[in-house]
């Protein structure tokens, strides 16, 4: 295990002081025969060890971890539909939906096999890094893969990064995709319709963006206790905030313990589970960010390149949490089955 964790942070070290995309890009593959050799899958015995994996990504760095999540997320998608991995590639998993996302499949007699997709997909991580993708289709209710390096890609994929202002991220290439008459067949199809959201793994995926979450706040929680604290405000607040990973870590520990007890999901209670986690974790995270202010003042903010990078893409990305929405689908699921957490409240 100590090999693993040395070997592991020998890969993150390769990263530069300022990464850029080409950085990201270089530093997931070279993760991927780490992946392969030592990051179990969802739901087969070990799922606390994956995510104590992407943990330690995101402790280390938000965007990478953000990439590996997605790919980790994309590969178990494959496993779980029994198609194959191309092992040399980083995947990425884009169904995000919304306003501008006009992506769909559309019929015609220019190929032939008939299919084309035409469109723009929104908030697509890692648009020109990933080598593979697989898309959720809203209108069509269908996940295809598509190979973003393809020779029939070229010329009918653009990617737009103007929509995304924020610093944060910003070398993820979390752009906007749009595909023109791109060519597929029923072989891209991933599982049948609405197969995405219907299938028993739809859950497992659930934790990863948590235990991201869960490393950048223990980066932070690591910037406080390498310094020298004076104040006795200062130290409370650091005891908080070390009492606030623990909790998180143990929260992530019980909801792979859920997974592992129940993979495919018999029980129905894999998906409340994963928002009690998702919803814990990500207050968690947000009482972290304002003591870490709170313990610092506004130096950290304003003078130091990675913690105000790090604050900036924590903020974001916990926003992935659905807030109350996620607590009114617990709060119903939890009206019409009493039995959910009974011998926990």
């Amino acid at each position: 295990m100590n090999s693993d964790h040395g070997q592991l942070a020998l890969l993150l070290s390769s990263l530069p002081d300022r990464p850029l995309a080409s950085d990201y890009q270089a530093a997931a593959k070279k993760l991927l025969p780490y992946i392969q050799s030592k990051v179990p899958p969802m739901g087969e015995g070990q799922s606390a060890a994956r995510l104590t994996f992407l943990t330690t990504v995101g402790r280390d760095d938000l965007s990478l971890a953000r990439l590996i999540e997605g790919h980790l997320d994309a590969t178990q998608i494959l496993r779980e539909a029994k198609r194959p991995v191309d092992k040399q590639a980083l995947y990425a998993i884009w169904a995000s939906g919304g306003p501008a996302d006009s992506l769909h499949i559309t019929q015609t007699a220019r190929t032939a096999s008939g299919l084309e997709l035409t469109g723009t997909k929104p908030f697509c991580s890692g648009s020109d890094i990933v080598d593979r993708a697989l898309i959720y289709i809203y209108p069509n209710e269908q996940l295809v893969e598509v190979d973003m390096q393809a020779v029939g890609a070229v010329g009918r994929i653009d990617f737009d990064g103007k929509a995304w202002e924020a610093p944060a991220f910003s070398e993820t290439h979390t752009w906007n995709v749009a595909l023109r008459r791109f060519p597929i067949t029923q072989d891209n199809y991933i599982g049948g319709y609405k197969w995405y959201f219907e299938r028993p793994g739809f859950c497992l995926g659930a934790l990863g963006p948590a235990a991201c979450w869960t490393g950048g706040a223990m980066a932070l929680v690591d910037s406080v206790r390498q310094r020298t604290l004076k104040d006795g405000h200062a130290k409370a607040h650091l005891g908080a905030m070390a009492a606030l990973v623990c909790s998180m870590q143990s929260l992530l520990r019980w909801g792979a313990q859920q997974i592992d007890a129940d993979p495919t999901n018999k029980s129905g209670q894999l998906f409340p589970s994963a928002l009690v986690v998702r919803h814990q974790i990500e207050r968690g995270c947000t009482e972290i960010l304002d003591r870490f202010g709170r313990t610092l003042g506004p130096r950290p903010y304003a003078f130091e390149r990675d913690n105000s990078r790090r604050i900036a893409e924590l903020t974001l990305y916990i926003r992935q949490c659905h807030a109350e929405r996620d607590l009114e689908e617990l709060g119903s699921y939890l009206g019409e089955h009493p039995e959910f957490l009974s011998n926990s409240v």
